[in-house]
């Protein structure tokens, strides 16, 4: 079975699963929420990803643990106004959600 990992493409990344591939652009990502699950002993840092708006919205949740989650990150920072302090407001403290909106994107429809 294969592990879940994220794969940095260059106009975005993908999400790979036993179950298929998700393929996101970066035009695509409305906004990008940093948060960490209490693990009893350690924290998970996770980022719900949110695409679409309405009835076709989405929200994709990646986790630190996941192979290729450093260079998803690494590709959103190159958005306009992403909030490259993200890992300070969302690590202190520990074992506090630390909800954080990290990137948000304003579409004119």
């Amino acid at each position: 079975m294969r592990k879940p990992e994220i794969i940095a493409s260059p106009d975005g990344f993908a999400i790979v699963t036993a179950k298929g591939t998700d393929d996101v652009s970066l035009d695509e990502v409305r906004a990008i929420i940093a948060y960490k699950l209490d693990e009893l002993t350690t924290d998970l840092v996770c980022c719900d990803i949110v695409t679409g708006a309405g009835d076709g919205e989405q929200i994709r949740t990646i986790h630190e643990e996941l192979s290729g989650f450093d260079a998803a990150m690494a590709k959103f920072e190159n958005l306009p106004g992403f909030n490259r302090e993200w890992r300070d407001a969302v690590i202190d403290p520990t074992f506090a959600t630390n909800r954080t909106l990290i990137y948000s994107r304003t579409f004119d429809t």
